[in-house]
C-alpha cells in the first residue's frame, strides 16, 4: 500500500512575510529621513524669497522716498548691524512688524500686501521663536539697512543695502 501525500502550499511562510515587512519598514525609514531634508530645504528656499520680496520693496520705497524706512539702533560693528531678537521697540523684530511692515504695507498704493513672516515662526515674535525670526535695522538717517533672517541649513544670513 502506498501513501500518496501532497502537501498543498498555499500562501507565505512566517519567516517570508517577515522578511518582507522589514525591507519595507527599511525603505520606508529612508523616505521619512529624505523628506525632512526636503522640508527643511523648502523652509529656506521660502525664507530667501521672501528676504527678496522685500528687498525689493525697500528699493522701491527708497525710489519713492529717497529714504528706508528709520527705525532700530544701527550699530555698524555688530554683525548684524544691531537688528537684535527683541519684542521691545526699537529690537529688529519689532522694527519689522511695526514699522517696515506699516510702512510697506499702507497706503492707497501699498508696495506689498501682507509682510512675510518666517514659516516656523508664525508671529514673528522672539518670545514665539527666537532663532527664526526676520529682522530689520536702519541707520539713523535711512541711508542704509539691513535685514537679518536664519536658515536652517547655513545659520544667520543678512542683507545689507544703501
Amino acid at each position: 500500500m502506498q501513501f500518496n501525500y501532497k502537501i498543498n502550499r498555499r500562501g507565505f511562510t512566517l519567516i517570508e512575510l517577515l522578511v518582507v515587512i522589514s525591507i519595507i519598514g527599511i525603505l520606508s525609514s529612508f523616505s521619512v529621513v529624505s523628506l525632512n531634508s526636503a522640508r527643511v530645504k523648502a523652509r529656506d528656499a521660502l525664507r530667501k524669497g521672501d528676504m527678496a520680496q522685500i528687498r525689493t520693496a525697500l528699493s522701491l520705497y527708497n525710489f519713492e522716498n529717497a529714504h528706508y524706512p528709520i527705525c532700530g539702533l544701527w550699530d555698524g560693528a555688530a554683525a548684524d548691524f544691531g537688528a537684535t531678537v527683541g519684542d521691545a521697540v526699537d529690537d529688529g523684530s519689532w522694527c519689522y512688524l511695526n514699522v517696515l511692515g506699516a510702512d510697506l504695507t499702507a497706503g492707497a498704493r501699498p508696495i506689498i500686501m501682507i509682510m512675510p513672516i518666517d514659516p516656523i515662526n508664525d508671529d514673528n515674535l522672539a518670545t514665539t521663536n527666537n532663532t527664526y525670526i526676520y529682522r530689520y535695522v536702519t541707520d539713523a538717517t535711512g541711508s542704509e539697512y539691513a535685514l537679518v533672517y536664519t536658515l536652517e541649513e547655513d545659520g544667520v544670513k543678512m542683507i545689507r543695502g544703501w
